[in-house]
């Protein structure tokens, strides 16, 4: 164990507190961060309960068709969305079955 004296000894020094500084920054960079933990039986099955709305729902089935043809034929358009966006928009089946 360390004495009192000797740890406020060491913390005195300048030089031991920006080495301890920069030991604890490191470790903190070298642990992973937590990855979110998504269900991904969860988004699809709310991914297909919005399509469906998308599909039962005439004003949003054309806007949501009219989404679709300008983001695949308007790159341009496309780029300055959210990707994430266009890909999602994109993945929806418009097919009224």
């Amino acid at each position: 164990m360390y004495n009192t004296n000797d740890w406020e000894a060491a913390m005195s020094s300048e030089i031991f507190r920006e080495y301890l500084g920069n030991e604890l920054i490191k470790e903190a960079k070298a642990k992973p961060l937590l990855e979110p933990i998504f269900d991904n039986v969860a988004i699809m099955k709310d991914f297909e309960e919005f399509q469906n709305t998308v599909r039962s729902t005439p004003k949003l089935l054309l806007g949501f068709k009219a989404l679709q043809n300008k983001f695949e034929t308007d790159i341009d358009y496309r780029n300055k969305v959210d990707p994430k966006f266009a890909e999602a928009v994109l993945l929806l089946d418009l097919e009224v079955k």
